[in-house]
């Protein structure tokens, strides 16, 4: 166990040093380090995929919204396996940094107990974890969700469903890497970028240069998560749905920016124009 933690540390000491010495980047980088814990028994998890994997392909998902402009964007990614008895996972600022002044260091914390037999606000249903996560293959259905606004037409909602196989009602492990990487990202009560623009601790306003300038977006106190459009459909809501792969929305993709100071997102589609058996726009 000994030699297992100074291997860790040694991987987390590489990183943080080749995050600041590697060449300027205008974009996001996010440098996965696994921080140990037992995985869940089998019982509590299905599909044939490893948490590794599962957690590089949810990175890149976001460096893939924030790949131009707005200075350079490193952070060390800490990840892991815990004991957790409610709930799906939890993350941890651990450090900031840069200019803009941004999150530099997280912890997220997955859940690696089954579902609990005395807690009847116990939703865990068991992990899906994607042994192919980049190609969604396990579910029939993707919907676009999009709101009529003044400030233009946006995207709220990308959303897998009519899953098959393993993926059938049970939490995906893909989405809830994604959403608490959300949190790393600055959706985080110990951020002062969230904090300072958090007005009445009910809203946060997209300001220009970013798109949909104007544009008053509530945030629920509980996590914090957003509290605006639908409280099932955008990746950052507070609880995922089973059977249902949330990923990255125009509307979660604006309030990271905001909170992050960063001025380009890329709010395309990676979805649509596709081929798919079904595929819809609402």
């Amino acid at each position: 166990m000994k030699a297992k933690h100074i291997i860790q540390s040694a991987i987390l000491a590489g990183l943080l040093m080749a995050a600041t010495t590697l060449p300027a980047f205008a974009g996001l980088r996010i440098y996965p380090v696994f921080a140990g814990g037992d995985p869940p028994p089998s019982e509590a998890i299905a599909g044939g995929g490893n948490l590794h994997d599962i957690v590089k392909v949810a990175a890149e998902n976001w460096e893939s919204v924030f790949k131009n402009g707005s200075g350079k964007w490193d952070l060390i990614l800490e990840y892991g396996w815990t004991n957790i008895e409610l709930g799906f996972a939890y993350e941890r600022a651990l450090a900031l940094g840069g200019n803009p002044n941004r999150i530099t260091r997280s912890r997220i914390s997955f859940r690696n107990t089954p579902k609990s037999s005395s807690n009847t606000n116990d939703n865990f249903t068991g992990w899906f974890a994607d042994a192919t996560p980049r190609d969604n293959s396990e579910y029939t259905r993707y919907t676009a969700y999009q709101a009529n606004l003044e400030q233009g037409l946006l995207n709220y909602g990308r959303v897998f469903s009519e899953p098959t196989g393993d993926a059938a009602g049970r939490v995906d492990l893909l989405t809830i890497a994604m959403h608490e990487i959300g949190h790393s990202l600055g959706l985080d009560y110990d951020y002062g970028g969230l904090t300072n623009q958090f007005t009445n601790r009910v809203s946060l306003e997209i300001t220009s240069p970013r798109p949909f300038a104007g544009l008053i977006i509530h945030i629920n106190n509980i996590g914090p998560h957003l509290d605006e459009f639908d409280q099932f459909v955008p990746l950052m809501v507070i609880e995922p749905t089973p059977g249902w792969r949330q990923f990255i929305s125009s509307a979660d993709a604006l309030v990271i920016s905001q909170i992050s100071s960063f001025r380009r997102p890329n709010l395309d589609d990676p979805f649509i124009g596709r081929p798919r058996r079904n595929q819809d726009q609402q």
